[in-house]
């Protein structure tokens, strides 16, 4: 009867036969002098290799977690001083070539996207403002929440009152408002998004309500314009609180240079000035070439592709056809399209998988 080995038992055989056997390679009993030389070499490279392998294991779990720690946790502050975040309460501020450190003990810090000579900082729960340029603290740390500086003013809050402030702290006018939590109080331009419950409204410089506060979404987008949601349709309003687009449209983007894109609820757009008027009636985002295979065949017997009739353009995720003139077709109503031939498609109309068959002038002919 054959007894059962267990797999404690085969691993203990295993490793003691290797260790068997490293013992005899590097044993000097009974050795020539080469074969000594050669075990000693093979000694001294095993023991680099393990050394190499250690020193690289250490560095992987201690060293680079300090390396890159130190890379991503450094913000740069102006030409001399840096931020260094080890955490809330440990953080600080030191010059940047003796490492002298400046200001200890900080939560962290929040740097202006318009490069504002002023940045926020946090301590002890508290907020304040300190010169990115010499590191000074310009606004003791005395404000229950901060929001960073841009185009010259900041809000602060005290308790649930919210208000605004020049750089010296003074404010720029009389009102205050209350504080709505998870809202951004900055000024882009002349204005600033104002929320009462779940509506929002624009508020000028002066403290004044530029519009009602009436729309279910206000944000900010490029050239200090505004883009709006109103009866669940998005319009645009200018730099100087004037509704150019009204709110008739499914989506609206807002570029530096390109203008204004509307998106309508076909899924097709049309691009506007900066005054709202329209200088392109239709845009699109990519066009692709749409290939069948035809009753053609090549030397080896397969079915050789042509290209067809149309191409099939995108907006918005959305497909439509467009013929090789530039002229659409279809609007991107479909979320997929492919040739059946080179004048029939065949379109999914929806994310279940349904479809239908349309022709090169856009009739249905199923």
């Amino acid at each position: 009867m054959k007894s059962r080995i267990t797999f404690r038992v085969w691993l203990s055989v295993f490793f003691g036969g290797i260790w068997q056997f490293i013992c005899n390679i590097f044993s000097w009993k009974n050795k020539t002098p080469f074969w000594r030389v050669i075990g000693a070499t093979i000694t001294v490279c095993i023991l680099a290799f393990t050394c190499m392998l250690a020193y690289a294991f250490y560095d992987e779990l201690c060293g680079s977690s300090h390396r890159y720690g130190d890379y991503y946790a450094t913000t740069v502050l102006g030409t001399d001083f840096y931020f260094y975040n080890d955490g809330p309460g440990k953080s600080y501020i030191a010059e940047r070539e003796t490492k002298k450190k400046i200001h200890k003990g900080l939560d962290w810090i929040a740097r202006s996207e318009d490069g504002d000579s002023l940045v926020v900082f946090a301590k002890d729960g508290k907020r304040g403002f300190l010169s990115r340029r010499t590191a000074n603290i310009i606004i003791p740390a005395k404000y229950d929440a901060a929001w960073c500086f841009n185009d010259g003013v900041a809000g602060v809050c005290e308790r649930d009152s919210v208000f605004f402030i020049d750089h010296s702290g003074n404010p720029i006018y009389n009102r205050k408002f209350k504080r709505e939590k998870n809202h951004n109080y900055t000024y882009h331009g002349n204005y600033f998004v104002n929320k009462v419950g779940d509506k929002f409204g624009l508020v000028d410089r002066f403290g004044n309500d530029a519009t009602p506060i009436i729309y279910e979404d206000l944000f900010a987008m490029a050239n200090n314009m505004w883009a709006m949601k109103y009866n669940g349709k998005m319009g645009v309003i200018n730099p100087k609180g004037v509704i150019i687009v009204p709110n008739e449209y499914v989506g609206v983007e807002i570029y530096p240079e390109g203008g204004i894109v509307v998106i309508l609820a076909d899924n097709s757009k049309k691009r506007l000035d900066y005054d709202g008027n329209v200088t392109d009636d239709f845009v699109y985002d990519y066009t692709y070439t749409l290939e069948y295979f035809s009753d053609d065949f090549d030397k080896d017997g397969n079915r050789i592709r042509k290209p067809a009739n149309l191409w099939s353009y995108s907006c918005d995720g959305h497909y439509g056809l467009i013929d090789k003139n530039g002229r659409p077709i279809t609007p991107p109503l479909y979320y997929s399209i492919e040739a059946f031939s080179a004048d029939l498609f065949e379109c999914q109309i929806d994310e279940g998988g349904e479809r239908l068959i349309i022709n090169s002038k856009g009739q249905k002919v199923n």
